[in-house]
């Protein structure tokens, strides 16, 4: 579906998001009590970003792997210990994503028994059954997703928990995409 059209709702003015978005790359993201709010416009230090708006109670991250752009074509990761899962706890966490993409592996808590292939949501291409199924009314699920890379303009909430968390810098290339 071409979401384009669909007027963006303003999030808090308290809360602004960093100019440069951050990605995750993971094996495995589970959303608890995930609510989808729809398209928003958030705050940046030089405008605003359209974002889509989810607000969840827990989030666990397995392999997780942040990274940014730091400057002069350095950039900036963090990553959990391999095989481990990082957790998000003391929700409620608002998530604002330019772009979420990766496979549909549970919902409900049930999995998802064939591979539907990988979905990709951006405030300008939101999928039919995920407008019409909980974008006019937020209720809450749980999902899970597979092989999921995120682009995140920010976040907000909770207490986040990286087992054995590693800092770097290098010169790979990020890709704001």
């Amino acid at each position: 579906m071409d979401a384009r059209s669909l007027t963006a709702g303003a999030a808090s003015t308290e809360q602004v998001v960093p100019e440069q978005n951050w990605t995750l790359q993971t094996s495995r993201l589970g959303l608890h009590g995930a609510v989808f709010h729809g398209v928003y416009d958030v705050k940046s230090p030089t405008g605003t970003k359209r974002v889509l708006k989810f607000v969840v109670d827990n989030v666990d991250i397995e392999n997780l792997d942040m990274s940014t752009l730091e400057g002069n074509g350095v950039t900036f990761h963090v990553q959990g210990a391999p095989g481990s899962t990082s957790t998000m706890r003391n929700g409620p966490v608002t998530m604002y994503v330019e772009r979420l993409s990766g496979h549909l592996s549970k919902l409900l808590g049930l999995p998802i028994p064939i591979d539907l292939g990988e979905i990709t949501l951006t405030p300008d291409t939101l999928p039919r059954w995920l407008y019409d199924l909980i974008g006019a009314i937020p209720i809450p699920l749980d999902l899970e997703l597979t092989g999921v890379t995120a682009k995140q303009a920010g976040q907000f909430g909770g207490t986040l928990h990286i087992p054995g968390m590693h800092l770097f810098n290098d010169n790979a290339p990020y890709s704001d995409k």
